[in-house]
């Protein structure tokens, strides 16, 4: 999997998941969203940015109100 975050600004380097790696919810709230996307996206963007995905809605859910 790999994901990356685009705007009008700029973009963040691609973020990849390791080969195998199972990427339930939990594990994308606190390894990809909380570790690697948000800080990327705020060196880009600072603290003014909405965050917009297409992905599982189950698995998002688990997120909010985590971070």
């Amino acid at each position: 999997m790999v994901s990356i975050a685009v705007s009008k600004m700029s973009m963040t380097e691609f973020i990849f998941v390791d080969p195998g790696m199972k990427v339930n919810g939990q594990y994308y709230c606190d390894a990809i969203l909380s570790q690697q996307m948000l800080p990327a996206i705020k060196h880009v963007a600072g603290d003014t940015f909405v965050f917009q995905q297409e992905w599982r809605q189950s698995s998002i859910s688990l997120c909010q109100g985590h971070h």
